[in-house]
């Protein structure tokens, strides 16, 4: 029943956007979207998570729970029409940042693998990219089972259709081999991934007050690639207008050999930082907790506090 609901739903929602101004859309789904974001508040626990924030990003509070209150649904339901991203009514939406280098052929360019945070619309993220000519692959969790169908081909609307949106954690594995990966990613050789989430090997980064907990994933595929690892974000700027920022790449010497983790996630911090700092409301739960306080024992010695990126 559920499934036959969501499939109606997803429907729906193609053909609405297909007869109706972007204008009346929007108004007409803020309603439902906000109840979807008051059903889940509770535990996203935003005061909670508020105190989590580092001083430099901590956003006013009424801003912060406005946001997670009835905004966070509505900015990325875009996800059900990502065929359309390309007309010019969507296109106009969402500018980029940087990046230009990245659209259109990947033929005799290096690999890249954009790594990004939970912030912003972060999910509709590949497929704004994709509108834009910057195809890649992201790396996301298994959809749920009962509405996978569903999921898979919402997936494939998003052009081109012999390059996959997305590969799930179960198809990579534990222990990817690089022959796999670069069979996967095909010659496209981009890959798109999250840093803050919790799951495989873990370093951290001391970051203000706080340390920021980080994925060694992106890092382990940009060296086996020999790949360009490159922070992007994406922010809401209005209702349904967006921009996608790209920092400045990694420096390879920070990738050679044996991995200097604490230069990377200093560096990443830092370009995340020139975004985050302008729009601090549209930081997700999953991002803030990857912070937590400072060690009172450890302050006076900073290389103590960066974990090997053997942890766990």
């Amino acid at each position: 029943m559920i499934k036959l609901v969501a499939l109606c739903v997803f429907h729906f929602l193609r053909l609405a956007e297909r007869v109706l101004p972007l204008s009346v859309l929007s108004f007409l789904l803020w309603p439902p979207a906000a109840v979807w974001d008051l059903l889940h508040l509770r535990q996203r626990t935003p005061l909670t998570s508020w105190r989590r924030f580092p001083e430099s990003w901590r956003p006013k509070r009424w801003r912060f729970l406005l946001r997670q209150s009835l905004a966070l649904y509505h900015a990325q339901l875009l996800y059900v029409w990502p065929d359309r991203l390309r007309s010019a009514r969507w296109l106009s939406r969402c500018r980029l940042e940087g990046g230009s280098e990245y659209i259109g052929s990947c033929e005799g360019k290096r690999a890249v693998v954009g790594v990004s945070l939970h912030f912003g619309p972060v999910a509709i993220l590949p497929y704004w990219l994709r509108a834009h000519g910057i195809v890649l692959t992201s790396v996301r969790t298994p959809a749920i089972d009962y509405l996978e169908d569903l999921t898979n081909y919402q997936f494939s609307l998003s052009p081109p259709a012999d390059v996959p949106v997305f590969l799930s954690t179960g198809e990579i594995g534990l222990s990817p081999r690089l022959s796999s990966i670069r069979k996967i990613l095909g010659p496209i050789k981009r890959l798109g991934m999250l840093v803050d989430v919790d799951r495989g090997k873990q370093f951290y980064v001391r970051f203000e007050d706080r340390l920021f907990r980080m994925a060694t994933g992106p890092i382990r595929f940009a060296q086996m690639l020999d790949a360009e690892l490159v922070p992007v974000l994406i922010v809401e700027t209005a209702t349904w207008k967006y921009a996608i920022h790209f920092g400045s790449p990694v420096p390879q010497q920070y990738l050679d050999n044996s991995a200097d983790m604490e230069a990377i996630g200093t560096h990443l911090l830092q370009e995340f930082s020139k975004v985050i700092t302008r729009h601090p409301e549209q930081c997700n739960m999953r991002l803030l907790r990857a912070m937590c306080p400072l060690p009172e024992n450890e302050v006076a010695d900073p290389s103590a506090i960066v974990g090997a990126a053997q942890t766990r």
